[in-house]
Order: C-alpha cells, then sequence, then structure tokens
C-alpha cells in the first residue's frame, strides 16, 4: 500500500517539473545539495513547522507521498530531511547528521549509519535502526528528542524534485516524556531551521487548538515578519465541523484577514486514524467533498486541497531558486575564498623539524614584509584595507596609528608638560584647578626665594646662573610620567599590530605560540631598550646646568619682556591720560606734570625685581627650546630608533634561521585542533568548488537557452 501511495503521488507530482528551466533549476539544487553545499550555504528548501499532533506528518506524506508516522515516533523527535530527487532506479537512503553537541566517537558513529532499500517495506526498520542510534530508544539513558538531523534520499524515475523538512511539533507544558528542557531543545532547532533565510516555512495550525496555544506563527512573524516565505496551514478544519465561532475564525484566518501574511494561507484535511487505508484517490474525494459542502466553500478554490497547495508550493519554491541562486553563488564563492585564506594560514601539514622550519620561515617572510610597509605607511597590500566605520584601520596602518599617538604627545607636552602655568598679571589662566597655575607676581616671590637659597660668589643685584636650572627643573617634572605614557601607547600600538599581522598570516595555534613564545618577548625587550633611551634623553634636562646655542633662546626673552614692556606702559598711560599708544588722538589737553611724574615713578628701576623677571623669563624661554628639542628626540631618537625601525625585524628569516629545534618545535608544531580544522576546510573546499563547477554549468546552460530563444 505504501509503495502504491508513493507511485500515486509521484505521477501527480511530476507535472512539477515539465519545463527545461524549472528542471533545471530544481536539478542545480538537488546537485548542490547532494554535494553537500547545503551544509556551508543556505539553499531553498521547504520546512513544515507546527505544534504537537498539528499535522505536520500528514501533510508532508500529502505532499511527498511517503508514509510518515503520526502517532509518537520519528518525526516529531528530531528534524527529517525529506530529499526527493528524480532517478532511474527507485531508491531509499536514509543517513544521520550528527548534532554540534556530539563528540568525536559519536559523531562518527552517527555518520557511519547508511540505510539502504528498494521500496518502502523496508523503510521502517531501516528508521527504527536511526532511532536507535540516535539514543531514542531504551528506557534507560535514553533521550526524548534529539538535535541529529535524519536525511532521507528516496529517487524514483517520477519524483518530484523538491526539499521537504518534517520538524519536531513544538510544545510548552511538560510531562513524564517530555521535559522543559526538551521543549527548549525543540524551540531552538525549530528557529534555528526557520531563520535559513531560503527556507519557505510552512507554518501548519491545528483548527481544533487555540490559535494562541500555537506559538509556530508568533515565531514565523519574529524571524520572517513581512511574511516573505511564510505560507500559513490550516489542518484538520473538519475538527471542527459545526463550531460556528471556530469556524468563522479560521475561515478569516485563511482569508488572510487575522494573522496576515505575505503568501496567504491555506486549508488542507488530511487522512485521520480512521481513512488511514484510504487511497490516494479516496482521500482526494474525502478532501473535496468536505470543502465542497461546509463553511470553507466560500474560499477560493486555490486554497484549499492538497492539489492547490502543491502548484503553490511548486511556484514559491521555484521563484525563492530563482531569486536565491545569485545570493547562493556568491556565497560559495565567498566561501571558496575564505577556506584558501584559512587553509593559507594553516600551511601544509608539518610533521618533520624541516617541514615546521619551512613553515616559519614562509610566515616571518610575509610577516616582515608586512610590518615594513606599515612602518613605512606604503598600505598598497589588501592587508591595509579600509573601509568606512572599519575598527582596527589604525591596528593595521601602524605608521599612521604612530604618528596619531605622536601628535597627541606633542600636544599633551605642550599643554600639560609644565607643572605650573605662569599667568601674567591681569590675563586669566587656562587651567581649571587653581594648583596648576600660578600668577606671576607670586612666582616671582618664589623665585626671590629661590635665589636666596642658591647663592653663590655672584654680586649682590645679580642672580646665580644655577637658579635658571632649579627652575627649569621644577617646571619639566611632568615629562617624565607623560612619556612613559606614550612609551606604553607605542608599544601597546606595535604588539597590537604584529598581533592581526600574524592572526592574517597564519593559524590560531601558531599565532599564540609566536605572540607569547617569541614575538610578545622580543617587543618586551624592545620597550625595555626604548625606556633607557627615555632615560637617558630625560637626564640631561634633571641633572645638568641648562646648556643651549639656540638663538630662539635671546629671541624669545626678548618678545616676552618687550610685550610685558608694552603691557605695562599702556597701564600707566591710562593712569596717567586714560590713553594708550595706539588709542591716543594725534591732539590732546593733559596734564603733563602729572603725566611724567606717572611715567617716572613707574618705570623706576629696582634691581632685584629686575634680577628675579629676568631669572624667571629665561627660565620660561629656555623651556621652550628643551621642550622643542625633547620632544623630537623622543620621537626620532627613541620611539623609531629604538622600537618602529626594528619592529622588522622581531620575526625575521634571519631570525627563523637562527631558531634552534627546540624553538622550531614549540613554535612550528601543530596541535590537534589544527589538523582538524584543515581537513574540515579541505573537505569545505572540495565541496563548494564542486558547487561553483555546477553553477557555472547551469550559467552557462541558461546563457545558451537564451541564445536560441533569441534566435528562434
Amino acid at each position: 500500500m505504501a509503495v502504491k501511495l508513493a507511485d500515486d503521488i509521484s505521477q501527480k507530482t511530476s507535472g512539477f517539473i515539465q519545463s527545461d528551466n524549472h528542471r533545471d533549476l530544481l536539478d542545480i539544487v538537488d546537485s548542490l545539495r547532494s554535494h553537500g553545499v547545503s551544509h556551508y550555504v543556505d539553499l531553498p528548501q521547504i520546512i513544515v513547522c507546527g505544534s504537537q499532533s498539528s499535522g505536520k506528518s500528514s501533510t508532508l506524506e500529502a505532499l511527498s507521498g511517503i508514509a510518515f508516522p503520526t502517532a509518537e515516533g520519528l518525526c516529531t523527535r528530531f528534524a527529517t530531511e525529506l530529499i526527493l530527487r528524480r532517478g532511474n532506479k527507485p531508491e531509499i537512503k536514509v543517513h544521520i547528521q550528527p548534532g554540534a553537541s556530539r563528540n568525536n566517537e559519536e559523531r562518527a558513529r552517527l555518520l557511519s549509519f547508511n540505510g539502504k532499500t528498494k521500496d518502502q517495506d523496508g523503510f521502517p526498520k531501516i528508521i527504527e535502526a536511526a532511532k536507535e542510534a540516535m539514543g531514542l530508544t531504551g528506557s534507560d539513558g535514553s533521550k526524548i528528542f534529539s538535535t541529529d538531523v535524519l536525511r532521507i534520499e528516496s529517487t524514483s524515475p517520477s519524483a518530484p524534485n523538491l526539499t521537504l523538512v518534517d520538524l519536531p511539533g513544538l510544545f510548552g507544558a511538560s510531562d513524564k516524556n517530555q521535559s522543559d528542557d526538551d521543549a527548549a531543545l525543540v524551540q531552538d532547532l525549530v528557529v534555528s531551521y526557520m531563520r535559513q533565510r531560503r527556507s519557505i516555512i510552512l507554518a501548519v495550525v491545528a483548527a481544533d487548538n487555540p490559535f494562541a496555544n500555537q506559538p509556530v506563527t508568533k515565531f514565523t512573524r519574529e524571524i520572517d515578519p513581512s511574511g516573505l516565505r511564510t505560507l500559513g496551514l490550516i489542518t484538520k478544519p473538519d475538527k471542527i465541523d459545526g463550531n460556528a465561532e471556530s469556524e468563522r475564525y479560521y475561515v478569516e484566518m485563511a482569508q488572510n484577514q487575522n494573522v496576515k501574511l505575505n503568501l496567504g494561507w491555506h486549508v488542507l484535511r488530511n487522512r485521520s486514524h480512521l481513512t488511514i487505508d484510504d487511497t490516494v484517490e479516496e482521500r482526494d474525494e474525502r478532501e473535496a467533498a468536505f470543502f465542497a459542502d461546509s463553511v470553507w466553500k466560500v474560499l477560493d478554490s486555490s486554497l484549499l486541497g492538497v492539489e492547490p497547495l502543491r502548484s503553490r508550493l511548486r511556484k514559491i519554491l521555484w521563484n525563492q531558486i530563482q531569486t536565491g541562486l545569485p545570493g547562493v553563488k556568491a556565497e560559495v564563492q565567498t566561501g571558496i575564498k575564505d577556506c584558501r585564506t584559512k587553509l593559507d594560514q594553516l600551511g601544509k601539514a608539518r610533521s618533520t623539524m624541516r617541514e615546521k622550519h619551512t613553515y616559519l620561515q614562509r610566515i616571518s617572510s610575509r610577516l616582515s614584509k608586512l610590518v615594513r610597509a606599515a612602518i613605512d605607511g606604503v598600505y598598497a597590500d589588501r592587508f591595509f584595507e579600509s573601509f568606512v566605520g572599519q575598527q582596527d584601520a589604525f591596528t593595521r596602518r601602524l605608521r599612521a596609528h604612530v604618528q596619531k599617538v605622536l601628535d597627541e604627545y606633542a600636544e599633551k607636552m605642550r599643554l600639560d608638560g609644565h607643572a605650573l602655568e605662569i599667568v601674567e598679571d591681569g590675563e586669566k589662566p587656562t587651567r581649571d584647578s587653581c594648583r596648576r597655575y600660578v600668577t606671576r607676581g607670586d612666582y616671582l616671590q618664589d623665585v626671590k626665594d629661590l635665589m636666596v637659597k642658591c647663592r653663590g660668589r655672584e654680586l649682590p643685584g645679580t642672580y646665580n646662573p644655577l637658579v635658571v636650572g632649579d627652575l627649569f627643573s621644577r617646571q619639566c617634572t611632568p615629562w617624565e610620567f607623560i612619556t612613559q605614557e606614550l612609551v606604553e601607547q607605542i608599544h601597546e600600538a606595535a604588539a597590537s599590530h604584529f598581533n592581526k599581522s600574524v592572526s592574517e598570516i597564519c593559524d590560531e595555534n601558531t599565532r599564540s605560540r609566536l605572540m607569547k613564545g617569541h614575538i610578545q618577548p622580543a617587543l618586551h625587550r624592545l620597550r625595555q631598550n626604548l625606556k633607557d633611551k627615555v632615560d637617558e634623553l630625560l637626564e640631561p634636562h634633571l641633572s645638568i646646568h641648562p646648556i643651549t646655542y639656540n638663538d630662539y633662546l635671546t629671541d624669545t626673552v626678548q618678545e616676552m619682556q618687550t610685550k610685558r614692556h608694552h603691557r605695562n606702559f599702556d597701564q600707566l598711560s591710562i593712569k596717567a591720560s586714560k590713553y594708550t599708544s595706539k588709542r591716543a588722538p594725534t591732539e590732546a589737553t593733559l596734564d603733563l606734570q602729572n603725566l611724567l611724574s606717572i611715567l617716572k615713578k613707574g618705570t623706576e628701576p629696582n634691581v632685584e625685581e629686575y634680577s628675579a623677571s629676568l631669572a624667571a623669563d629665561v627660565a620660561a624661554a629656555y623651556y621652550q627650546v628643551a621642550l622643542k628639542k625633547f620632544t623630537d628626540d623622543i620621537s626620532v631618537n627613541a620611539i623609531e630608533a629604538c622600537l618602529i625601525q626594528r619592529l622588522p625585524d622581531v620575526f625575521s628569516p634571519d631570525v627563523v634561521w637562527d631558531l634552534s629545534d627546540e624553538d622550531v618545535e614549540q613554535l612550528g608544531s601543530e596541535d590537534e585542533n589544527t589538523v582538524k580544522e584543515r581537513s574540515e576546510l579541505t573537505k569545505k573546499l572540495a565541496i563548494l568548488e564542486k558547487g561553483l563547477e555546477d553553477l557555472d554549468a547551469f550559467t552557462a546552460r541558461s546563457a545558451i537557452r537564451a541564445v536560441a530563444r533569441e534566435e528562434f
């Protein structure tokens, strides 16, 4: 009976693929799926989702012709992918795709499962064997649900090329057979299939169950809010026959007036346990008679019954394939590129010392070139590609990063390098904290006190030149802290760049070993050398008397004193005549004696005041000279010479050549994860490349057909 049912359905569905274009579209997707491309790229398929006992399995049977269990059993306990293909000989193959949580031993055991039968008579036994392999039989330690996937490939000469997926039924309340954890597992499984953007969601809603108790539509609206790939299916309409309120509710839903879906709704009356032995014709006759003599007859005939449902699904799937195939090809190409990049990072399998040494030589050669380009600011390599919103642009482009850090350092030294801001009388400070600035009058008093403490053999009225050194040393105390911060920033920039570069060149295992075993220690040594150089450059400013032959010093002192003289003279002029030299009229009546008296008194010399002022001005001018020189020395003689220019040699080919066998073994060995990843990437690459060949061939055939149509 089961074989006859499949044959009957196949005869009806063979019309799915009458045209060459449609046949080729379905064939290319079948080919991609058969090669395993669906493991890495979402392919068009139909997934049947709904609550437990909503009629999913019966729907799948009506569409495919394969009798799936409708009671507690296989199809409600894990996902079943049904792959219907055309072939010369009828055959059913069953495989198991292990879930992500399976360990290596379990994966190997499940992948080895291989069931095969020529007809459906042997199908139940294969299913039971698959259940046992998944651990779903027995009472001790057996599971209720599984994340494993059963793949059923059914081949026959007249079968439609479709992929149908029956998923476990969603449920909320636990019982002795199903726990809350099982409910969460089922939900995650169903949602993961629904999120595959090229899947057509056939959301099954049973009419005999309150709509609010069926979560499938909630998930479809969350995942596919526009309903672009969701078709609602109302089952068991005969179970509410005579319930006017329920019938009206679901009729309105079928008319897309309640929960609106872009693909609309459909109504299906499947076989029940009482009519399980009906032939296809008898089933269809019962369905047609029911819809013709019930409230459902108000609906358009295209929304009722299995035959219109097949037609709708056919059109939807074809449209999905036609619109999605370019994206599939793009993702396959991207996947191939990604595989090749990662395999290049992993390198060839290496077990001998020579192979490991060669691998490290390749890494060092590539790394040295990247680092040299990065510090030279030559960003031609694709490694340095940038785009809007990129987060790691500075990490990759080291010279740009260093320049930015040094610009910020120079600005910080200019603004915060001096311990105190000396504010001229009558002006406002730029700093907020009163502990970080002092008025010139108060500062000169400190200078006078220092002149007393520094008194040597100088004559009265003059000052010891060492006063300038003391004043400068006090002002430059922040330099050390600011510069040490710079050292850490540059070291961090270099380390981040190496980490990013190495991660692009080799696998994670090798990256970790190189960074921890060689690059980080080398960078730490360079940082220590840099710190020593900073201390060396800073020491003269802290311990040696100021020395300079830069005429900028005298020019700066002259400029300071000239500005102060003009400012003081204008204040005296305003006091005597209410005018300044710039605002004074050409003719004016004023008290000349008073003017001269005020100017005479205001410009009366004070030797002690003059000496203190000169010492303060010379110290301030020398600070400006020393600041510029120190900033440049740090940038060039420390940062550049001691660290940046030495980065290409951190892991250069010469360094690798001199590595000991022990170091080569430590840095170049590969772990089990690397071996496993290379194997998986190689397999993935082969699958995707084969898929791309099929896609290219399909594109070529389509082009030939297009030319042929134009010619005729």
